[in-house]
């Protein structure tokens, strides 16, 4: 998922398994909650891996399994942008076009993000983080970046022979933005105390960018 936009590390749906994969997903949010906490506290420069990992009651080279900076610890985690990726790959391979695959499974995310109130505390919290600490904002545009060019890999490779790399990005850009806006809004009105759908907020700006694309007409010659 995108970083910057949802702000939502370790708060994917979990996933079935045994023992050992809830008490993994456990240790992963613990050691994220602990982040977060410290990271209020004392600022990401004033908080180390040690002092996140005793927090959360285990060791510095348990932290280092799960991930690799201590700023990646209250962002989305690799496993959430894999999901995505897959998803989107086999759709754009059965055929689905581009813009309705990668607009379908942000549509997803953001479907489990609405149902989960208990959530949205915590996702407020981490993008205040990210609006005050420069360390934050750096990685999660950088790791859009990196979702960007992803799935613009995929996008070329479904195309074959004769991929348009350039309209490419700039599709997967234009999605990217518009969830990054709606994200925004969402999060503007949760901290005036209003309520809303990140859906509802994505649908309008979606009908508005939409609006905006007809009034321009065609390119000037």
């Amino acid at each position: 998922m995108n970083g910057y936009s949802r702000g939502d590390a370790t708060g994917e749906e979990p996933a079935p398994g045994g023992l050992r994969e809830r008490r993994r997903r456990e240790t992963q949010r613990e050691l994220s909650d602990a982040a977060i906490d410290l990271f209020e506290k004392h600022g990401v420069g004033g908080t180390t891996v040690d002092d996140i990992a005793r927090r959360a009651g285990t060791s510095p080279r348990t932290f280092f399994r799960y991930f690799a900076t201590k700023e990646a610890a209250v962002l989305p985690t690799p496993e959430e942008s894999e999901s995505m990726l897959t998803a989107v790959s086999e759709a754009i391979s059965s055929g689905t076009p581009l813009l309705q695959a990668l607009e379908s499974s942000w549509l997803a995310q953001i479907a489990l993000f609405d149902s989960r109130p208990d959530e949205h505390e915590r996702a407020l919290r981490i993008r205040r983080l990210i609006g005050h600490e420069p360390t934050l904002l750096a990685l999660a545009l950088r790791t859009e970046a990196e979702q960007v060019d992803a799935l613009t890999g995929v996008a070329v490779d479904a195309a074959g022979s004769d991929p348009d790399i350039l309209t490419a990005r700039a599709a997967i850009g234009i999605v990217f933005f518009i969830v990054r806006l709606a994200f925004d809004e969402w999060a503007r009105r949760a901290e005036l105390g209003a309520s809303g759908s990140v859906r509802d907020i994505y649908l309008e700006i979606r009908r508005s960018t939409v609006a905006m694309g007809d009034q321009l007409g065609d390119a000037p010659a």
